[in-house]
């Protein structure tokens, strides 16, 4: 065969339709990575309020725990709007095992409401971020209200979830506060409901 024959049309178009298919191989595998970021990214946002509505589950049982514990002061445990940083909780009394304090029902509930409202926001667990210290722990921007109707106790508990949905909850804890986006569309609530007798 002559030198000719080798480099003739056809031969151009072969490596032509090459460079094409190469292109187009790109191109899927560009697609098929930006939908595996993507679907990564969701997983991620997915995971994220797991984790936030599991940690408002354990706050719920622990504050229903603690009235349990001190049936007599239901009523001193209802409050509204705790989580606002800029109205802390406090307590006149540590009432802990190592603080050894002898505490009467109305300071221990006090204390619990105060230790309740650091694990809230997260008080409890700090890191350091450029020489700021800041909470690591606890929800992103909280909002908790206790309520009592005849010994029927509501914890109903808000945080800011990461995407914008309809915010269908008819549980009026934290909504209009202005930190959840516009019509409270990154508001999440979780709602637990319990009984809980006077002491016997």
């Amino acid at each position: 065969m002559s030198r000719a024959g080798v480099n003739g049309p056809g031969a151009r178009g072969q490596a032509g339709a090459g460079l094409i298919e190469v292109m187009i191989a790109l191109l899927v595998f560009a697609v098929g990575l930006l939908g595996t970021v993507a679907l990564q990214l969701t997983a991620k946002k997915s995971s994220f309020e797991a984790t936030q509505r599991s940690i408002a589950t354990g706050l719920a049982r622990d504050i229903i725990e603690r009235m349990r514990s001190n049936p007599g002061q239901v009523p001193a445990y209802v409050i509204d709007d705790v989580g606002d940083t800029a109205n802390p909780v406090t307590a006149s009394a540590t009432c802990t095992q190592a603080a050894a304090v002898h505490c009467s029902p109305g300071q221990l509930a006090a204390w619990d409401l105060a230790d309740w409202y650091g694990l809230l926001i997260g008080a409890t667990e700090t890191v350091t971020v450029d020489g700021v210290l800041a909470n690591a722990g606890g929800l992103v921007e909280p909002r908790a209200c206790i309520s009592n109707a005849g010994g029927n106790i509501t914890v109903a508990i808000a945080w800011r979830g990461v995407n914008e949905m309809v915010d269908a909850s008819e549980a009026q804890c934290g909504s209009g506060k202005g930190v959840y986006g516009d019509d409270d569309a990154l508001r999440r609530v979780l709602v637990m409901t319990t009984y809980i007798g006077g002491p016997g």
